[in-house]
């Protein structure tokens, strides 16, 4: 996840110019956008655990995340160039992917407790701000 976060952050840093990025013309809205930032920064962090077993079973996560979108990385970086040039925007979808995962957490969590009577080991989040 950190990789995706760099990654993002520096698109965004080297984005902001005084040229203004044109609206691509199979720009993905910012709802499609949060999901699919949630589902490769899920992948990205099951991929960081398992490393061995994704490579093992040639799992690439930039594969399902455009097949699950039926999207290709041409409008995944369009879409995401066009975001990022307006860093304050750009901050606001990282805060719905980060508001997603703690709902995931917690729903897990909750799910852990009613089956096992066990909450989940708790894990460092760093806050979106």
């Amino acid at each position: 996840m950190k990789k995706i976060v760099l990654l993002f952050a520096c698109i965004a840093v080297l984005s902001c110019s005084d040229k203004t990025v044109e609206k691509p013309d199979n720009l993905l809205s910012e709802e499609v956008m949060v999901d699919v930032l949630y589902d490769i920064s899920v992948l990205q962090s099951a991929e960081n655990l398992n490393s061995i077993e994704f490579t093992q079973k040639s799992i690439k996560v930039n594969e399902i995340i455009y097949k699950k979108y039926n999207i290709d990385s041409l409008s995944f970086a369009q879409s995401n160039r066009y975001y990022a040039a307006d860093p304050h925007n750009y901050q606001k979808l990282f805060k719905k992917v980060a508001e997603k995962i703690e709902a995931s957490k917690k729903a897990l969590n909750f799910k852990s407790v009613k089956e096992t009577g066990k909450e989940l080991a708790p894990t460092y989040v760093p806050s979106v701000q």
